[in-house]
């Protein structure tokens, strides 16, 4: 696939024209001129015509150049690109099929209605002003909105998941808009995602995954590790979640980390490993709402007479990041959709600047 080259009387024109192609999320874009598309090359440091992915379902490819174009469109500024390159070379890591793009297809195509987040972390985060606290799945800064959407964009315009064709979800959610956001290091009481993932504090980093809308957990009152993190627990064991299992993302709030790290002295290892035993149902409340599954030895295991279906494979199927302001004990966790990484693996790609 190529960049179409069009002209029109005027900017104005031109995004109505765009909108009348369905090259836009019907909101208003900027026009990618060749000015401004080249400046996002010298950004990134990368060739216009590099491949960034490839899906051999539909046998399209997104290039520098086309992820450029849609960035423009998205209202990124040049700086932005780097992440934007970043997440997509996420999307390109062979874990996603296991040696193909199943997978990856899967999760965009899916009824299931995964919508691609991308978790930003390390110094990149403050350099562009992302919104780690306050409103954090709002649009409240620049970075995030802009970052998010034009990951979508090239799903929607390079890649052909629109709703009215390849994108078949029965509901999605509003993170297929754009679903960007970064990890509230500077209030955490643990080490940051990439760091536990085997990067240096000063790297910055993209993490990606097909995740659900982020479920809120409510709890202001618990002053103990544990019921903070059995009120997680719970949320994350609801019955329309157990099936298909695989990663989860817990994004705790500060206040409830405060109270598990700081207070109790909690480390990250300890607090994943409590969701993990108690992110499980008994087998009988699955067949009561008489949902079907097949048995799995992975997450099925017998305990005091009883058959529980865990949630993850392991431990190290859940990511602990702190993000959200700190005015009041809220939580939430993202479930995964269509993700075929081995337990324990999260998608992590530097990000990369001339």
């Amino acid at each position: 696939m190529t960049a179409a080259i069009v002209s029109g009387e005027s900017e104005s024109a031109l995004v109505a024209d765009f909108a009348r192609r369905g090259w836009t999320d019907g909101l208003p874009v900027t026009v990618p001129t060749a000015e401004r598309v080249d400046a996002f090359f010298a950004a990134a440091g990368r060739e216009p015509d590099e491949i960034l992915l490839g899906v051999e379902e539909n046998r399209r490819d997104v290039s520098v150049r086309l992820a450029a174009v849609n960035a423009v469109l998205a209202g990124c500024a040049p700086e932005h690109f780097p992440v934007v390159v970043a997440a997509i070379e996420g999307w390109a890591d062979r874990r996603w099929g296991a040696g193909d793009r199943t997978f990856f297809y899967m999760s965009n195509a899916s009824t299931g209605g995964g919508a691609q987040l991308t978790v930003v972390n390390g110094p990149v985060r403050r350099s562009l002003g992302m919104n780690s606290g306050t409103n954090l799945y709002a649009p409240a800064s620049h970075a995030n909105v802009a970052i998010g959407r034009a990951l979508r964009l090239v799903l929607r315009n390079v890649l052909g998941f629109t709703p009215t064709s390849l994108d078949q979800a029965t509901q999605g959610h509003p993170g297929k808009v754009g679903f960007c956001l970064a990890e509230n290091e500077e209030q955490s009481p643990w080490e940051p995602l990439h760091v536990e993932h085997g990067f240096g504090a000063d790297e910055s980093t993209v993490m990606v995954m097909s995740g659900r809308g982020p479920e809120p957990i409510e709890n202001r009152t618990s002053s103990s590790a544990e019921g903070i993190l059995i009120t997680i627990a719970d949320t994350l064991s609801r019955l329309g979640a157990m099936i298909p299992g695989g990663p989860v993302v817990v994004v705790m709030g500060p206040e409830h980390a405060d109270i598990v790290g700081s207070k109790h002295g909690w480390s990250k290892r300890e607090a994943r490993q409590f969701l993990y035993e108690n992110f499980r149902r008994p087998v009988a409340d699955l067949e009561r709402a008489e949902l079907k599954f097949r048995p799995d030895p992975l997450r099925d295991r017998t305990e005091g007479g009883v058959t529980y279906r865990y949630g993850a494979r392991d431990v190290g199927d859940i990511a602990l990041i702190v993000a959200g302001g700190r005015n009041a004990g809220i939580s939430s966790v993202i479930t995964s959709w269509c993700y075929n990484t081995r337990p324990g693996e999260f998608i992590l790609s530097p990000v990369r600047t001339p």
